[in-house]
């Protein structure tokens, strides 16, 4: 019979494993009409004060870049999920053919996953800054709040507004989730 000192080693050992493999896994679903091609970009300094350098932005790691395959093309009513690192920063939005590589002139959802810890939550929000472009939504598990944009007038409580780079004010479409790996569902066409 093994020891108890053996067995905390072996519970230590399984309990660091599962720390160190566990990351965010993202839900791209299609519920339009047409075809979709999501893509996950990053933007480590673009939208986060949390750059590449260890210690900067208030944080002990800096953000970490998705370097894992894209989402496939999803016709209707398909999705794909990926795992995506704990630490990362960036965007997901519908490739419609006039984005940029980050989501530039198209509806876009952001990320901020290095922030999440005990005093300063995970952010996420949708953007039509550069232009209203797709319906889309963002669930997170856990039961942090749903995010629903479903034309270019949806308020400043779901997203931000076409053009408007003050943030509504007060930064209202910008919702924060605790810390730990969430399942990121994001819907185009909810």
């Amino acid at each position: 019979m093994p020891s108890q000192r053996a067995i905390a080693v072996a519970l230590y050992f399984m309990a660091f494993l599962s720390f160190a493999v566990a990351d965010h896994t993202f839900v791209f679903q299609n519920q339009c009409g047409n075809n979709v091609q999501p893509v996950i970009a990053n933007t480590n300094c673009g939208f986060s004060p949390r750059c590449s350098t260890p210690g900067s932005g208030g944080v002990p790691n800096p953000a970490i870049s998705y370097t894992g395959p894209q989402p496939n093309t999803l016709g209707p009513g398909q999705s794909q999920a990926l795992t995506v690192n704990r630490q990362w920063n960036g965007c997901v939005f519908d490739q419609n053919g006039n984005c940029g590589a980050s989501g530039e002139s198209c509806t876009v959802t952001e990320y901020n996953l290095d922030t999440g810890s005990e005093f300063t939550p995970q952010a996420y929000d949708i953007s039509n800054i550069q232009g209203f472009t797709q319906s889309i939504q963002i669930q997170v598990s856990d039961g942090c709040d749903t995010v629903t944009c479903t034309n270019v007038n949806c308020g400043c409580t779901e997203a931000f507004p076409p053009g408007d780079e003050s943030g509504c004010g007060n930064d209202s479409p910008v919702r924060g989730c605790s810390a730990g790996d969430k399942t990121w569902t994001v819907t185009f066409c909810p």
